[in-house]
């Protein structure tokens, strides 16, 4: 499994220098709202995790995986253990730039320790349900087709779903259904960080097997 996470990383050496450009546009979007760093900093560090099925692709690494002496599950396996890594670098990053975002943020509220572990499980949230729509896609598929669909798709949805949210708080008892969501979160952290983490398990663990299924399957 080692071997096979490592090979994924030396694979998409000529990405490593784009983590650096990360940083700057944490620092840009901080400069906003502090919070909203961890959930960024994760969504980017997924989409940096994909970068394995690019150089795959490019250079048919398939074939060359399968040369070697690993069976298909650990070439899947070592994708999501490579994806939980760059996730949980993710958070670090987040965490880390959030105290120094907040000296220049035009937002005054900062998140108390149960608020940062509502982010945490949001954030994981976000990537188990990022990883059910794209990862399966991508060992189906392949790179090109597999981000249009498991990628771009998925994101236009949510867009459209949370203006649909919006524009429908201003017909819910005069505009307060998002605050009352919030208010009852903030009542219940626990609840809400314990929910959305085992959601985000079940996505994960979902996107997992339909993955293992799909590259077992699949002919090169």
């Amino acid at each position: 499994m080692y071997k096979m996470i490592k090979l994924d990383w030396i694979s998409m050496k000529y990405y490593h220098l784009r983590i650096l450009i990360l940083i700057p546009y944490l620092i840009f979007m901080g400069w906003f709202s502090p919070i909203s760093l961890v959930p960024l900093s994760v969504i980017l560090m997924f989409a940096y995790a994909v970068n394995p099925f690019a150089v795959e692709e490019k250079g048919d690494l398939n074939r060359l995986y399968l040369s070697l002496p690993v069976k298909r599950s650990a070439v899947v396996a070592g994708r999501y253990l490579l994806a939980l890594l760059l996730f949980l670098a993710g958070l670090a990053a987040g965490f880390g730039m959030m105290p120094l975002a907040n000296l220049i943020s035009h937002s005054k509220w900062y998140p108390d320790l149960l608020w940062c572990l509502t982010l945490a499980a949001f954030s994981f949230l976000v990537h188990g349900l990022m990883s059910l729509a794209m990862y399966p896609m991508l060992f189906w598929l392949g790179y090109q087709k597999g981000k249009l669909w498991g990628f771009y798709l998925p994101g236009i949805l949510i867009a459209i779903a949370y203006v649909i949210l919006i524009e429908a708080d201003r017909f819910f008892a005069d505009g307060t259904l998002i605050s009352r969501m919030l208010v009852y979160a903030a009542g219940h952290p626990l609840t809400i960080c314990g929910g959305m983490f085992l959601l985000g398990l079940a996505f994960l663990t979902c996107s997992f097997l339909l993955s293992l299924r799909i590259y077992s399957r699949k002919e090169f």
